[in-house]
């Protein structure tokens, strides 16, 4: 009688080598286990057959993977009940009226306009009551600085009521230098972006905008999606217009520079005031 003490350990000697049947297993497990290896280094062509093996078995699993979670959800609609068509029927209704009244809270708070502020105190105001806004900084002391103001103004009067969500508003930099200084702007027109009271967000002149007075609200609306100040996916919401470009230079502006330095620049930029919320 030969008895084991552990797994794959011959007690009694009399087999022989006292592990040849661990090594026997060892043995069967990699026949059944493991591929055959070619004989010598792979080619660059098995190399290559390869890896197009593991990407084919790869995409395959995905397919299949992707057709079993469909079919679930296809099982899931067609064996839905009439209580279970209620619940999303109720829950489309909660939905429905939560934006309902969102839209009402945006509204009494000025959202869809575009408003002139008179004053710093004004801004703070809107600051605070509003997640998300966008303030132009501005100065129309001269013909040039006007002539970019309405530029702004115009592509902005058309995205207000389109982005509910964001308050967009616009104030004269000249009136405002604690304000000017404090957010650190040195360069006008300058589109400002607050999140929450801190600024996340801003567009200094036109170059961000193709360097051109001739970009259009599609380019604006890109830039300021781009870090969330308003809600905006290009694939799925629709254009404002139907100009195929996005910007584009002109013969007298080939630099495509369409900023001017302020007088504020003068001011003293070290201090980052990213909180504005006080």
């Amino acid at each position: 009688v030969h008895r084991f003490a552990g797994k794959g350990r011959d007690v009694d000697r009399g087999y022989g080598h006292p592990y040849k049947i661990q090594e026997n297993m060892a043995e069967n497990m990699r026949e059944v286990h493991m591929p055959a290896q070619p004989a010598g280094p792979m080619t660059g062509e098995q190399k290559l057959s390869m890896v197009k093996q593991q990407v084919t078995t790869q995409m395959l699993k995905a397919v299949r993977d992707t057709e079993k979670a469909i079919d679930n959800e296809l099982e899931s609609l067609d064996n839905l009940k009439k209580s279970d068509l209620e619940n999303i029927r109720r829950r489309r209704m909660i939905e429905l009226k939560k934006k309902a009244a969102k839209m009402q809270e945006w509204r009494h708070k000025g959202h869809g306009t575009y408003a002139e502020l008179a004053d710093e105190k004004q801004w703070f105001g809107e600051i605070k009551q509003s997640e998300r806004t966008i303030t132009l900084f501005y100065r129309n002391t001269t013909n040039e600085s006007d002539k970019y103001t309405q530029i702004l103004d115009k592509h902005i009067c058309k995205l207000a009521p389109k982005h509910m969500e964001t308050r967009f508003i616009k104030i004269n930099a000249e009136k405002s230098p604690y304000l000017c200084q404090k957010l650190n702007i040195v360069l006008l027109p300058t589109i400002l972006c607050t999140k929450d009271n801190f600024t996340h967000d801003r567009i200094e002149g036109f170059d961000p905008l193709g360097g051109t007075e001739n970009f259009t609200t599609e380019t604006l609306r890109a830039r300021l999606a781009k870090k969330g100040t308003i809600s905006y996916d290009p694939i799925v919401d629709k254009p404002l217009n139907q100009e195929k470009q996005m910007y584009h230079t002109t013969k007298t502006n080939k630099g495509g520079r369409a900023i001017y330095q302020s007088k504020l620049a003068q001011l003293d930029d070290d201090d980052d005031w990213d909180d504005i919320s006080d």
